[in-house]
């Protein structure tokens, strides 16, 4: 599943192996809960794609560092509980919502198609945020 999740990213299949192997071994050294998920997400292959398009495999690091440093600050000051208070139907929209996503993406595969786009890479509500650059200082 991981290098299914590196392919779809836009990686390598061994990049996939390689995040999976130091993340399985990470989550194990570390601890966790019984509770806690230890492997890839379905969720996450449309955000990293969207990441490596635009800002390169230079920016997925950047951003999984900053993700790094917000996680270790919600779970030192407690703010991480308060996700208790995100209600079932936005959980339940948003996983259906990623659900359709990914698999508007894989109709080109699927079907044998050619298209310069995908569906999902071709719809507004997909398009990556926009950033602007500030001036030097």
């Amino acid at each position: 599943m991981a290098m299914a999740f590196g392919i779809a990213s836009g990686v390598t299949p061994q990049a996939g192996l390689y995040t999976a192997i130091i993340g399985g071994f990470l989550i194990s050294f570390l601890g966790g809960s019984k509770v806690q998920i230890g492997g890839p997400t379905g969720a996450f292959v449309v955000i990293v794609a969207g990441i490596l398009a635009k800002h390169g495999l230079s920016g997925l690091f950047m951003v999984t560092m900053m993700a790094g440093v917000i996680l270790l600050f919600l779970g030192y000051t407690g703010l991480g509980a308060a996700v208790r208070f995100i209600p079932r139907p936005i959980v339940i929209g948003f996983t259906n919502g990623i659900a359709l996503l990914i698999a508007s993406t894989q109709i080109k595969d699927f079907f044998g198609l050619t298209m310069k786009e995908t569906p999902a890479s071709s719809s507004p509500a997909c398009e990556p945020w926009e950033t602007t650059s500030a001036p030097p200082i």
